[in-house]
């Protein structure tokens, strides 16, 4: 009746490579392997079969050593056993091969051999690996067709198939199911592969409560479940509740190791607690758990991000005092800190030493070097280490290929950039919303609104998934270029395209028309914006009184200034900055004082009084 059940649930899918059944119709039973060898294999023509089979399994260097011995396999007589054909199949998958193990498979059914669960589990598990689950449950119903009992493992392999396919409703569904209908005896694996899912799709709450669970069932949690779903917590900055659950591990005679305290490390030095980060050291030293590699990055990287890079700098040597090696990590977070503080020259000088700790530099090195050298617009020494990756082995991902992009456009070499981003497609790279904002904005800046608006229409024409910031970017374009009209026009034409006007959009539009003295309209708009049940922010309302100031309407800045301050706004400096410069040069000199009195910081206030007495 259980098994019933579960047919009934767990249906069956088409065949990934088109047949519906596992017989494969061809003229050969090893048709398929010529497909492989024409790689290039050796040949096991001259070979003794019965030879071939003594092959130890432990052996295999790669897919033709696998293919060769399958070979064999299939032509020996008696067949081999189905255990030393699952061996075969667990080494495939090993070399990463799926779809080769998934066509085996399907051959040593057509071929007679008597596949047993273990055999269809690795099927399943080469399906899901192959992001194909839904195949995967195809040859669960095999299981019920030969009257073999799905176990945990089966069970275990579809839910970190749909986890891994982000089908996470799925995957707590199938997991219900289990439970409800006894399907299998769950095991710390499953509980496992659940909450890791859960944790890695960010829904702690959920992870919490299956911890919880198994606390009160018989299958209690172990070490690495309370470290996977602390690290969830603390990713989301849940960091007290990861702080009792640590608390609560020793209660329930678990101790903590490296990986638990590390994972609350993170989390507290991600929300700049440096005490407690303190706090857990001394405690680790107290119970003679050593900080690993991980833990160490975890700070270098923290303390670089706060702009500590000095005292990041002082974590590395510690850690090889320590006898901890660092690693790439290690090192591209140090430069990462470098450069984010412009400091080039260190930046390059760790990178050069890398050779001399026996560390290869990898794409994140590079890219993390281009983009300092771009956001300096040093671009020649950007373009230098591009072109250098290859050399060394390294492709540029897409995160490479858009710092580049965006330094050329910066740097104002547009022809440059437009012949990176053919790179770009013909290495195979798909743009993403970085690569086409990078493009708009480059195209923008540097005067080609026209050729920026040309590329918006053809990823209209395209029908490439159009985000509201591209259209944002072009409108600023045109209001720049005093093309209020067009601007104006696809502005207006956003609901047309199902694109829904964010605030963003509509602060671009607002300051588009104080800077071109249609302050008036710029009004019209901002009433438009509030009826579209967006509230206006801090870049609102400073787009606007700076709007009105520049075209003499005092007294309607200071009611936006009342307004802005009393929604919780502060004018920012380039409104006070304006302010000032209005000061001794129109008669509404008191009103302008006024203000400046009223809103701006006692510093400011100061000084402006210092100027009117002189």
């Amino acid at each position: 009746m259980r098994l019933n059940l579960a047919a009934n649930v767990l249906i069956s899918s088409p065949d990934i490579y088109g047949s519906g059944n596992f017989n494969i119709n061809r003229r050969s039973p090893l048709h398929f392997l010529s497909v492989f060898r024409c790689l290039g294999t050796k040949s096991v023509a001259n070979c003794n079969p019965r030879e071939k089979l003594k092959l130890d399994l432990g052996n295999i260097n790669g897919l033709d050593d696998a293919l060769s011995l399958y070979e064999t396999m299939a032509e020996t007589r008696p067949l081999p056993s189905v255990n030393q054909f699952n061996q075969l199949l667990s080494r495939i998958v090993n070399l990463k091969q799926y779809p080769v193990a998934i066509r085996l498979f399907k051959d040593v059914c057509r071929i007679g051999v008597s596949v047993n669960e273990y055999t269809m589990t690795i099927a399943i598990n080469s399906y899901c690996l192959s992001h194909r689950v839904d195949y995967g449950f195809s040859v669960l119903a095999l299981f019920f067709k030969r009257c073999f009992v799905p176990n945990c493992v089966t069970f275990n392999t579809l839910l970190k198939g749909l986890f891994r396919e982000d089908r996470i409703g799925e995957a707590q569904e199938l997991f219900r199911k289990i439970v409800r209908e006894g399907l299998c005896d769950l095991d710390v694996v499953t509980y496992g592969t659940v909450i890791d899912g859960l944790c890695k799709a960010g829904n702690s709450a959920v992870a919490v409560e299956l911890l919880r669970v198994m606390e009160k069932g018989k299958c209690k949690p172990n070490i690495l479940i309370y470290t996977m779903v602390i690290d969830c917590l603390c990713k989301n900055r849940m960091i007290d509740s990861a702080l009792k659950l640590f608390d609560e591990m020793p209660e329930r005679s678990i101790t903590p190791d490296v990986f638990t305290y590390s994972a609350l490390i993170h989390g507290f030095c991600d929300v700049s607690r440096w005490k407690e980060v303190k706090m857990l050291l001394k405690e680790m030293s107290d119970c003679k758990i050593y900080p690993n590699v991980v833990t160490f990055n975890t700070i270098v990287d923290a303390l670089c991000k706060e702009g500590l890079v000095d005292e990041a700098d002082d974590v590395l040597q510690i850690m090889k005092q320590k006898n901890v090696v660092p690693n790439v990590v290690s090192y591209n977070a140090l430069m990462d800190g470098y450069c984010l503080q412009g400091r080039m020259n260190e930046a390059r000088n760790i990178f050069d030493s890398l050779s001399s700790e026996n560390i290869a530099p990898n794409v994140r090195s590079y890219t993390i070097l281009i983009n300092g050298y771009c956001k300096k617009t040093m671009t020649d020494d950007a373009v230098h280490l591009f072109r250098e990756m290859p050399n060394r082995g390294l492709k540029p991902n897409l995160v490479t290929y858009n710092s580049l992009l965006h330094g050329l456009f910066r740097g104002g070499r547009c022809s440059c950039a437009l012949k990176l981003f053919d790179e770009l497609q013909a290495a195979g790279l798909k743009p993403d919303f970085y690569t086409y904002c990078n493009l708009l904005d480059g195209l923008c800046s540097n005067g080609d609104v026209e050729e920026a608006l040309s590329l918006l229409n053809a990823l209209e024409n395209k029908g490439e998934h159009l985000h509201i910031g591209y259209y944002g970017i072009v409108i600023d374009g045109l209001c720049k270029a005093k093309k209020l009209d067009a601007a104006r026009d696809i502005f207006n034409d956003l609901p047309c395209k199902v694109l829904k006007r964010n605030v963003v959009t509509y602060n671009i539009m607002i300051n588009g028309c104080c800077q071109n003295e249609l302050i008036e309209e710029a009004k019209d708009i901002l009433v438009k914006m509030e009826r579209d049940s967006l509230s206006p922010d801090g870049v609102t309302y400073n787009c606007i009184v700076q709007g009105n100031l520049k075209n003499g309407k005092y007294e309607d800045a200071a009611q936006f200034l009342e307004e802005m301050v009393s929604k919780g706004f502060s004018p920012d400096s380039s409104t006070f900055s304006l302010m000032l410069d209005l000061l001794g040069t129109n008669e509404h000199e008191p009103t302008i004082f006024k203000m400046i009195q009223k809103f701006a910081p006692t510093s400011l206030k100061t000084k402006t009084t210092i100027m009117c007495i002189i």
